[in-house]
């Protein structure tokens, strides 16, 4: 029993320090948060501006939608900033140099983001405790997900590359109260995990001091620009390749014998199937006033598909015809059988031609 009385003593002693490193820091808050007031800018002068570090940590782009114009992104914010309110010695609190505090407790810069078109923005933030240091230093750490307005040129489609904004400013605080400063001169990419349909060219942090027509003070905000370059390898088997392979039967419908009765059909068949292409491409993009050159081919193609059909309307009427048509004026022969033949490397036996003509003109 004796052996026991040192380990129990041992153990008390743990427990005692630990209850008091507890009250040390409970006692540590109550004294900060006793006349502490989260409705006042914490400045030790007010006519100064509080300088706030602002970064953007990109996790994760979700959506692209280009129809709605659209950007939805996966975030961490960083904002950092010295409060003088929030200071105390360490040697008063038993060495305590760091404490979390509940966000809503403290002061904090109302930093949006602008160009928000979420209108459940504030549930899709999830706000953490600020970490406080004794020195005043205040971070606070947020994630969220950001749906931005993004305005997306399709004009490419699918070889394009896109420039989306993220616009981070103060609602009501000017230059002259609340400066920003970029946490990095880039946006944060360390934890990117890659989108399945755009590649991260860059993610660039740019900071501005935009000057309004009623104000004469300055409203800093700092605007992060992602650059994506859309994947096309998808879209080229599924758009352009088939595409080119209905082109393809287009032509071989003047090959086709005008005695099988499938020359029409052929070509019908491979103008439905273009047009059905075509839908899919107008239910994919946005309607914008740059047609996407996708679309213009697509559209030449349907004429020229178009066009390959109704020539085959026209050999099936003069072939059908036969002696009863009219005979080919000597222009057009020459045109056809002679120079237009050679450009297409095509040899007309001269004898029997003018046997065939002279038939027909009987």
């Amino acid at each position: 029993m004796k052996c026991h009385v040192p380990f129990y003593w041992l153990l008390l002693i743990i427990y005692s320090k630990g209850a008091l490193c507890c009250d040390e820091e409970y006692n540590l808050v109550r004294h900060l948060m006793q006349k502490y007031d989260a409705s006042v800018r914490p400045v030790e002068n007010s006519s100064h501006p509080l300088l706030v570090t602002f970064g953007v940590s990109l996790h994760h782009i979700i959506d692209v939608e280009e129809k709605d114009q659209l950007l939805t992104t996966n975030c961490w914010i960083t904002q950092i900033w010295t409060d003088h309110h929030l200071r105390w010695n360490t040697s008063e609190f038993d060495g305590i140099n760091v404490i979390r505090i509940p966000y809503e407790r403290v002061w904090k810069p109302d930093i949006i983001l602008y160009n928000n078109a979420d209108p459940n923005y504030r549930s899709a933030v999830i706000n953490t405790n600020v970490i406080v240091k004794n020195t005043g230093e205040v971070t606070w750490l947020s994630h969220g997900i950001y749906v931005s307005v993004c305005d997306i040129n399709v004009e490419q489609f699918p070889f394009d590359v896109q420039l989306c904004t993220m616009k981070w400013a103060s609602w009501t605080y000017d230059g002259f109260q609340l400066d920003l400063k970029k946490q990095f001169d880039e946006g944060d990419t360390t934890n990117y995990q890659t989108n399945g349909e755009f590649d991260l060219v860059s993610f660039e942090a740019i900071r501005h001091n935009q000057y309004y027509s009623c104000c004469v003070e300055p409203y800093p905000d700092i605007t992060y620009v992602i650059k994506l370059r859309r994947r096309p390898m998808f879209y080229v088997f599924n758009l352009i390749l088939p595409c080119l392979l209905i082109n393809g039967i287009a032509l071989l419908v003047f090959y086709v014998p005008s005695e099988s009765g499938e020359k029409v059909t052929l070509g019908i068949s491979a103008l439905l199937s273009m047009t059905v292409f075509l839908m899919t491409i107008r239910d994919t993009l946005p309607p914008t006033e740059k047609t996407p050159l996708i679309s213009l081919y697509y559209g030449v193609s349907t004429c020229l598909v178009s066009f390959s059909a109704s020539l085959s309307v026209v050999t099936l009427n003069i072939s059908y015809r036969g002696v009863r048509g009219q005979p080919v004026p000597a222009l057009v022969r020459e045109l056809v059988l002679q120079r237009l033949a050679r450009l297409l490397c095509i040899n007309f036996d001269t004898d029997t031609t003018k046997v065939r003509l002279t038939i027909s003109t009987l």
